[in-house]
């Protein structure tokens, strides 16, 4: 994730909570980001692997739990979203305008929402 300079440091650590909000556990953000940027290039690798997939998920959620795989796949997400996805797309951009990837995906947005 990227560094975000702000007039407070930030914390060492998260509480993680549960549904009602009662304290579960404690992650160290800086642990939290690394399984983040680890677990997105990790699934990046093996993106064509649907059984290769499953298994990473599984490996993570028994690494760093269910109460915070949520947190570690969210980062995970932004981390795939920024840094690869976006590059990727702007090579398909450039080298083949063409086929509209990024129109697509906007199509494929829209279509997500009128099927819930």
């Amino acid at each position: 994730m990227t560094e975000q300079h702000h007039s407070t440091p930030r914390p060492a650590h998260a509480m993680l909570i549960d549904d009602n909000g009662e304290p579960i556990g404690v992650m160290g953000l800086d642990t939290m980001q690394s399984d983040a940027i680890e677990l997105a290039y990790e699934m990046a690798m093996y993106c064509d692997d649907e059984t290769t997939l499953d298994t990473i998920s599984e490996k993570w959620l028994n690494r760093v739990g269910v109460d915070a795989f949520g947190y570690v796949a969210a980062g995970a997400l932004r981390m795939m979203t920024h840094y690869i996805l976006d590059p990727t797309l702007q090579t398909v951009d450039k080298l083949a305008p063409q086929l509209g990837f990024r129109d697509k995906l906007v199509d494929a947005y829209r279509n997500s929402k009128e099927t819930r």
